[in-house]
């Protein structure tokens, strides 16, 4: 096994694409911070407003004379009236910097939002507002906040804060990040067998320290995000490590900001040894990059153009490679709703890891490299 890896880090040593892939990973980090300052993301008063024309839109679709209380408008209208009031009040308490009263104003939007659901004609605006479950989430982020008598506004600059953004929309993308990084784990090798020839290493031994290898490699770029992001904490802040943020597990619940980073990081590691694997057998059985390539990615984006594949293979373990999405309860939301959790995905990737690693062991243990 030692021998392995010795052999594995001298070629790893020279191997440019581990360099590539800390510098892309680098750029992705900086790329996220220039993303937030361009598109002005985390700017509650331009969301609000947006949020404001909206509402606006969606009430010029009525036919109505009196929009009072005890005007001829239907109940769904007049809550939607009330919404509209409620977001102008909050505009009106970021404008003033009024945080308190603004989470105040956010909770009963929510409540409102709450009681539109149960109304007649709902289901003809349900698209243009919040689903049931984003709102539930909304509702228990204010609530907690409204509770807790928080009076600032979070700074997605600042470093916790940053890294929450960043972990909450980077599981679109580490499938294949990794899927690149690994989609030549053993074909570099074979094209230069004179590297390990003389070196009585067993297949299955060498498998082993390719995967080692591999995830000190993963593991630096898990380190190299925080390091990248670091600045940030110097000129910022840190932030409030126990904000809360809403997931879905089965029901709408809060965990704090470095529970989900941690949850994240753990998905990804999980997500990132099931990649690898899969790799490893797919450049033993196809023995060209571009074709393991092409596979990773048919497999993975599959679901997201067909959703309704979801509902129909739930336990398709490529339907939680986007986790991010999985924890937002996306699936629930779908024209054809699906209950799948995180806490189910990584029972699957569990378990296709298992069964990838004894198909690697059993059929690809043929001997020594010699």
């Amino acid at each position: 096994m030692l021998k392995a890896l010795k052999v594995g880090l001298v070629i790893e040593r020279a191997n440019r694409r581990n360099l590539v892939a800390l510098i892309a990973v680098a750029m992705i980090v900086f790329g996220f911070m220039f993303y937030i300052k361009a598109q002005a993301v985390g700017n509650q008063l331009i969301e609000k407003k947006g949020d404001y024309y909206s509402t606006q839109a969606i009430l010029s679709k009525f036919q109505v004379k009196d929009a009072s209380e005890t005007g001829d408008g239907s109940d769904i209208f007049k809550n939607l009236t009330k919404q509209k009031s409620k977001i102008a009040l909050q505009i009106a308490t970021l404008t003033m910097d009024r945080q308190s009263m603004y989470y105040e104003s956010s909770l009963q939007l929510a409540e409102l939002r709450q009681e539109a659901f149960q109304l007649e004609g709902y289901h003809d605006i349900a698209e243009l507002l919040p689903s049931k479950l984003q709102n539930s989430m909304d509702y228990l982020y204010f609530k907690w906040m409204n509770d807790a008598g928080r009076d600032t506004i979070t700074d997605l600059f600042q470093y916790i804060p940053f890294l929450l953004f960043f972990f909450s929309y980077v599981g679109a993308g580490w499938y294949i990040f990794i899927s690149f990084q690994t989609s030549s784990i053993l074909l570099d090798d074979f094209e230069h067998s004179s590297l390990i020839q003389g070196f009585p290493v067993r297949f299955d031994s060498y498998i082993l320290s390719k995967c080692m290898i591999s995830l000190l490699t993963i593991l630096t770029s898990f380190l190299l995000i925080f390091i990248c992001a670091s600045p940030l904490w110097i000129v910022h802040g840190l932030g409030n490590p126990l904000d809360p943020v809403g997931i879905y597990v089965g029901d709408a619940v809060l965990i704090s900001s470095v529970q989900y980073i941690a949850m994240s990081l753990g998905y990804m590691f999980v997500i990132s040894i099931f990649v690898m694997l899969l790799s490893i057998i797919l450049n033993v059985l196809l023995k060209n990059m571009y074709l393991t390539l092409f596979v990773h990615f048919i497999l993975f984006f599959l679901p997201m153009i067909f959703p309704s594949l979801i509902s129909v293979f739930p336990y398709n373990p490529f339907n939680f490679m986007n986790f991010n999405d999985i924890l937002r309860g996306v699936p629930v939301d779908l024209a054809q709703p699906v209950d799948i959790t995180m806490n189910l995905g990584l029972i699957i990737l569990f378990i296709c890891i298992i069964l990838m690693l004894f198909a690697i062991k059993t059929f690809f243990s043929t001997g020594k490299i010699k």
